[in-house]
C-alpha cells in the first residue's frame, strides 16, 4: 500500500497538530506557532509490530533477579524504586546545563563496568562526550558512544554490540527516513519514542531517553511522550547553586513521592547522601527571619533553613511578596492567616521568603516555619538553632499534625536538635527531644520568648 504525503500543521510550544494554517494556537492559546511539515502516514502489517504471544496467568509470570539493573548511584537507585527494570523506557528531562548529559553518562559509565553499553549523542560529537567523560574521570572500556541521530542505525548498532543499556541523548534530535518531517517535530518525537519502546520491550533492554524543555521549563514536543514511556525524571536545581534535585512524577515501577539529591561539582555529580547535614552545613548564626524547618520528600526527612525578611514598602510602589523555593499561593496563605490571628498589617510590607540551598518545596509541613520566620523578622525575634519547626496552618489559624512526623523527629533527635515546635497534643514515645507544643498561631508571640531565651542571652 503506498503511502500518501500530506501537509500538516504542528504547534512548536504543545504539539497540537492542524490540517490548515492558523494564527493562534487553539491548544496553548499562543499566536504564531504553528509550523508547516510533510509528513508521511506510517503504515506497519500487524506481524511485523510485536512478536506473537499467548496470554499467560499473572500469579504464573516469573520475574527472574534480573528483572532491575542497577545504576550503579544509590540515590537514583531509590528513586526508582530498585532501579532501571529491563525493558523499560526512562525519560530524563531537565534545562539546558542542569545536569541531564552528566548524569546520563555517569549511569552508562556504571552499567558499563558489568558489561556493554550504547551511548547515543545526537547533540555532540564522541569526541566532544570524550572531553566531558575526561572530566568526570576514567569509564570501562565496555562503553560505546556513537554521534547519530538516525534511529534505524542505532537499531543496527544494537544488534552488532547486543548492549545491556541504550541511552539516547536526546530524542528531540533523533528521527526516522519514513517520515518527512524534521527532527525535533511532534510526529518525530513521538515516532522515536514507540520505535525504541518497541526496542526496549522485544529485546528485554532498558532506554533512557533524554529530553530537552520549553522555555517554561515544560517537556519540549507532544505531551503523550510522557504517556508512552515508563518513567519520567525531573532534573530541577538553580544553575548558581550547586544543589541538583531529580524527582520522578512518572514510574510505573514505584513511587513517585521519592527524590534523590546530587551536588555539581567540577568533575560531575555527587550523591547527597545525607541531605540535612549538607543543607544546614554552611549556616551561620542565627537571625531574626531564620528557623529550622523539617519536611519529607516521599521517605526521606530534609531539615533546611527558612529565611524570611519584612521590609517597608517604598511609597507609591505597591509591597511585594517573593518566594523562592517555597510555593507562592502558600506564602500567600501563610501572611493572610498572620494578617488576621496576629493583627499584623502587610499593606506597606514587603514580605521576601526563601529555602537556603536552592531546595524547593510545596510540603505543608513547612507553613509553621515560614510564619515563625516571618514573625521573627517582623519583630526582630531570635529563636533557638537548636530547634526546629514542624506544622500545618489551616485558615482558621490552628496548627495541625502531618504525616510522617515520628520519622521527621527521629531525624532531628539524630541530628543533635534539643527541641521541636509541632501541633499541641503530638506525644513522643521514644524521642529526648524536649517538644513545645502549639495549639493556634496566636500563641506563637507567647512562645517565642521560651523558644528564643538561648541565643538572646
Amino acid at each position: 500500500m503506498s503511502k500518501k504525503a500530506k501537509t500538516v500543521y504542528y504547534c512548536e510550544n504543545c504539539g497540537h497538530q492542524e490540517y490548515k494554517w492558523i494564527g493562534r494556537c487553539p491548544s496553548c492559546k499562543e499566536w504564531g506557532t504553528l509550523l508547516e511539515a510533510q509528513e508521511e502516514e506510517p503504515v506497519e502489517e500487524l506481524n511485523t509490530l510485536s512478536s506473537f504471544q499467548a496470554p499467560q496467568i499473572l500469579n504464573q509470570v516469573q520475574v527472574g533477579e534480573s528483572a532491575r539493573l542497577t545504576t550503579g548511584i544509590g540515590e537514583l537507585d531509590r528513586l526508582l524504586g530498585g532501579g532501571l527494570v529491563t525493558g523499560s523506557v526512562s525519560l530524563l528531562v531537565g534545562d539546558p546545563g542542569i545536569g541531564k548529559s552528566t548524569l546520563s553518562l555517569w549511569i552508562a559509565g556504571n552499567v558499563a563496568r558489568e558489561g556493554t553499553v550504547l551511548y547515543v549523542t545526537g547533540e555532540e560529537s564522541s569526541e566532544q562526550t570524550k572531553i566531558r567523560a575526561d572530566r568526570m574521570g576514567k569509564f570501562p572500556d565496555g562503553l560505546y558512544v556513537v554521534a547519530e541521530t538516525n534511529l534505524e542505525l542505532v537499531k543496527k548498532h544494537y544488534q552488532t554490540l547486543k548492549p545491556r543499556l541504550i541511552i539516547v541523548d536526546s530524542i528531540q534530535s533523533a528521527f526516522l527516513n519514513k517520515l518527512r518531517s524534521t527532527p525535533g517535530s511532534p510526529s518525530q518525537i513521538k515516532e522515536c519514542t514507540l520505535f525504541l519502546i518497541k526496542i526496549a520491550k522485544q529485546e528485554n533492554v532498558p532506554v533512557i531517553l533524554v529530553g530537552q524543555v520549553t522555555k517554561e521549563s515544560e517537556l519540549a514536543g507532544p505531551r503523550v511522550l510522557e504517556h508512552l514511556v515508563d518513567t519520567v525524571i525531573y532534573l530541577e536545581g538553580d544553575r548558581t547553586q550547586s544543589l541538583r534535585v531529580a524527582r520522578a512524577v512518572k514510574n510505573r515501577f514505584g513511587a513517585t513521592e521519592e527524590v534523590a539529591l546530587f551536588e555539581m561539582t567540577g568533575t560531575g555529580l555527587v550523591e547527597v547522601a545525607n541531605p540535612s547535614e549538607y543543607l544546614l552545613e554552611n549556616r551561620n548564626q542565627t537571625m531574626p527571619g531564620s528557623v529550622i524547618v523539617a519536611s519529607a520528600r516521599g521517605s526521606r526527612p530534609i531539615f533546611t533553613e527558612i529565611q524570611a525578611l519584612v521590609t517597608d514598602a517604598p511609597e507609591g510602589i505597591p509591597p511585594r511578596q517573593i518566594a523562592i523555593g517555597v510555593d507562592r499561593n502558600r506564602l500567600l496563605l501563610v501572611t493572610a492567616v498572620i494578617q488576621r490571628w496576629l493583627g499584623e498589617r502587610f499593606t506597606n510590607k514587603n514580605i521576601f521568603v526563601s529555602i537556603a540551598g536552592g531546595l524547593e518545596s510545596c510540603d505543608p509541613a513547612l507553613d509553621l516555619g515560614i510564619a515563625a520566620a516571618i514573625v521573627s523578622s517582623l519583630r526582630g525575634l531570635i529563636f533557638s538553632s537548636k530547634i526546629f519547626w514542624i506544622g500545618e496552618l489551616t485558615l482558621s489559624g490552628e496548627i495541625r499534625p502531618v504525616p510522617g512526623m515520628e520519622r521527621l523527629v527521629a531525624e532531628g533527635n539524630r541530628l543533635g536538635f534539643e527541641g521541636c515546635v509541632l501541633a499541641k497534643g503530638f506525644k513522643l514515645k521514644q524521642f529526648p527531644l524536649k517538644v513545645y507544643g502549639i495549639e493556634h498561631l496566636r500563641n506563637l508571640p507567647v512562645l517565642a520568648p521560651e523558644i528564643s531565651r538561648k541565643d538572646s542571652e
